[in-house]
């Protein structure tokens, strides 16, 4: 039953859709577990450049099923646009399979969303507005609608008529923008959504399951990372989904025993978008160089991505959480002709020294980042000639910088990333899927 899982190890934006669709190659189903259409990850193949959201990185490769799992919030509004995208580029979502336990995101979600962050004001924690928080809150207050609900035409009638009015009063107190559908329209509307859909939705936790028991290889894939968990990362600052390695689990309906390999992705310096505590942020010429260098900007929002130094507690804490097998390290081509390269290692805390990464954010905020310092390394002018020439093929302090990261986190770094490509990938490891 071999089993791969892909996890960011920082605040998203790790370069996890390119290692996802390195290794799933050979992979029978991709799995997408958590999340929803707030987090972005950019696929390129041969010519073809796929900006998805929704859509698990698999849909783009023929002859693979792209399972969406029970823990994501799926908005088939905007799902609409990007199978569209995949269809006009010769693709087709044939092997599309969506779980009948997914939620999904009504605009309304959207609204209160948007309506949430401005009643915070100062407070806010610097959502997506893409309603991906209100789409849980009614998954847990057992008011949410399921893409199994599109199946059942009686059930969807008698949900909409109880839970529309309801979410129109709630618009009204917040303040949110109104909402004009009416229970007709959007029965209409969902309707729509099912003649759309509805032959992808089944019980996807038998499909993985049956596919693990037949010997198929299975690749779960993460979206957002490791420190954006509603429960380990740094909470408010969070979203409103379990990105660590137990989401696999509660997010597809497969056994923890079922996870044979999990892939940490490690991007080679830190970023994060949004609000919340960054310890090693550079507000500085460096920070915009690192930005600029790394493209560093949101695939869902256009956002500027805030830039620092590699955290290694932050890294440590995501391991910990998420059980890394693997680390994959990523965008180590930006860190070129950089002289000095500073990692953070621990944080000095009111006057103490910190390995471990703490719950308070009061206690984020006055810590200081205490950093080990290594030396750069040259770039290349043939990127294909040192991928082929292999990992003693790199920079001498490149190997350096790797090595010290794996000895930190005790964890191999076995998949090192030197561009945006597919084929710009070093696999130390190579049997994947054994």
């Amino acid at each position: 039953m071999p089993s791969v899982a892909i996890i960011g190890s920082q605040w998203g934006d790790e370069g996890k859709g390119k290692i996802t669709d390195y290794l799933d190659e050979n992979a029978d189903l991709i799995v997408r577990f958590q999340g929803g259409n707030n987090a972005g990850h950019t696929i390129v193949v041969d010519d073809k450049v796929f900006k998805l959201h929704g859509l698990p990185s698999g849909v783009v490769r023929p002859g693979k099923l792209a399972v969406i799992g029970n823990g994501v919030v799926l908005n088939l509004e905007e799902l609409k646009d990007e199978i569209d995208q995949v269809i006009a580029a010769g693709g087709s979502i044939d092997g599309l399979r969506v779980s009948d336990r997914c939620h999904l995101i009504m605009g309304y979600h959207k609204k209160l969303d948007g309506a949430e962050e401005k009643y915070r004001g100062k407070n806010s924690v610097g959502t997506t507005k893409k309603g991906i928080g209100p789409t849980y809150q009614d998954k847990i207050a057992r008011i949410g609608f399921r893409a199994g609900d599109l199946l059942e035409d009686d059930l969807l009638k008698e949900k909409i008529a109880f839970i529309l009015p309801y979410k129109k009063d709630l618009m009204a107190m917040m303040e949110a923008e109104k909402c004009s559908c009416t229970v007709e329209s959007l029965y209409d509307k969902m309707v729509g959504w099912r003649d759309m859909i509805g032959k992808c939705i089944c019980d996807t936790s038998v499909l993985i399951n049956d596919a693990l028991d037949e010997g198929k290889n299975v690749m779960f894939e993460g979206a957002q990372g490791a420190m954006l968990d509603i429960d380990h990362g740094t909470y408010p600052y969070v979203t409103s989904s379990a990105t660590c390695g137990g989401g696999i689990c509660t997010g597809s309906g497969v056994a923890p025993n079922r996870i044979d390999k999990v892939v940490g992705v490690v991007k080679a310096y830190t970023t994060r978008v949004g609000e919340g505590p960054f310890v090693s942020e550079l507000k500085d010429e460096m920070g915009v160089e690192l930005q600029k260098k790394g493209g560093e900007f949101g695939v869902t929002t256009g956002r500027g991505r805030r830039c620092g130094w590699l955290d290694l507690v932050v890294v440590e804490h995501a391991s910990r959480m998420c059980g890394f097998t693997s680390l994959c390290m990523t965008k180590l081509d930006v860190l070129n002709d950089i002289p000095e390269l500073p990692v953070c290692v621990a944080y000095e805390i009111d006057g103490q020294e910190v390995k471990k990464f703490p719950a308070s954010i009061a206690k984020l905020e006055r810590a200081k980042p205490v950093y080990e310092t290594f030396k750069g390394w040259k770039g290349w002018k043939d990127t294909d000639a040192l991928v082929k020439g292999g990992y003693d093929n790199l920079p001498g302090e490149m190997r350096d910088y790797i090595a010290f990261i794996e000895k930190y986190l005790k964890v191999p770094a076995d998949l090192i990333s030197v561009g945006p490509d597919r084929d710009e990938t070093i696999d130390r490891k190579g049997d994947w899927w054994n």
